[in-house]
């Protein structure tokens, strides 16, 4: 389910999609100890591990889409490890790391369970994981787009998804619970939530190219593809702050800790 996805998106999620998980940032590194050896799954374009590491921690990625991977060590710089690599088989040894982290990830994983124990695998006893999704709620781009959608008549698309029991809530109830059923001591799972700012060309990337947006503008015909952009530039109110869009988002987090033995 992944891999037909995210393959071939990292120009366009780099331009939009990085910058609205980079606000899930600041909650996963908050309070960690100092100078932790820190793992990041699914690192992404490199936000977290570059912020870890002006934090003053030993951090590094890993990340299952080679070109993603890329960026991350260009961001992040030559004495920066960043493995391709992904869950359920991550390539590390049991408890090498004081932190773990996977932001929105879990949320994409083909076993969320499975993933959820090779984050707890790689953890040293003692040490933390933590973990973001996306809640159940469609956040305000979908929202958007959703809108979009309807008023250009597009058809609907076949997005992938999970069968039912390898699926869990998109909740935080539902994210302390597959942390837990991996060994973990759950220690908080509540909401994060920040203002996500992006120009509009950059939404667009990401819009018409990741994830499940993806494969619903690739459903749809060349003339509902042209409605949707004469309506998506033509918008204006409530979604706009100046030259850019506005968007208050929020994420389900959840923080554990590895049970020592």
């Amino acid at each position: 389910m992944a891999e037909a996805v995210w393959t071939g998106v990292a120009q366009a999620y780099a331009r939009g999609f990085a910058g609205l998980c980079a606000g899930a940032v600041p909650t996963l590194l908050d309070d960690l100890p100092p100078g932790s050896r820190l793992l990041d799954v699914g690192c992404g374009t490199g936000t977290l591990v570059q912020s870890a590491r002006a934090a003053g921690h030993d951090a590094l990625g890993v990340e299952p889409d080679p070109e993603m991977a890329a960026m991350a060590r260009a961001r992040t710089g030559p004495d920066c490890e960043v493995a391709v690599g992904a869950l359920p088989d991550l390539p590390y040894a049991d408890d090498g790391f004081d932190a773990v982290t996977a932001g929105f990830v879990l949320n994409h994983v083909d076993d969320p369970r499975a993933g959820a124990r090779e984050l707890a695998r790689v953890a040293a006893p003692g040490g933390h994981v933590r973990a973001t999704i996306w809640g159940s709620a469609p956040p305000p781009q979908a929202v958007l787009w959703n809108e979009l959608l309807d008023a250009a008549g597009a058809v609907p698309a076949p997005v992938p998804r999970l069968p039912a029991d390898r699926d869990f809530a998109r909740s935080a109830a539902g994210l302390a619970g597959l942390l837990s059923e991996a060994g973990l001591a759950v220690t908080d799972a509540a909401t994060a939530s920040w203002c996500w700012r992006v120009a509009p060309a950059d939404l667009w990337a990401g819009l018409t190219t990741v994830g499940s947006f993806g494969v619903v503008w690739r459903a749809q015909s060349a003339s509902v593809q042209g409605r949707l952009r004469e309506a998506y530039d033509a918008l204006d109110g409530r979604w706009r702050d100046g030259p850019d869009f506005a968007f208050d988002v929020s994420c389900v987090v959840a923080l554990a800790r590895v049970r020592r033995s």
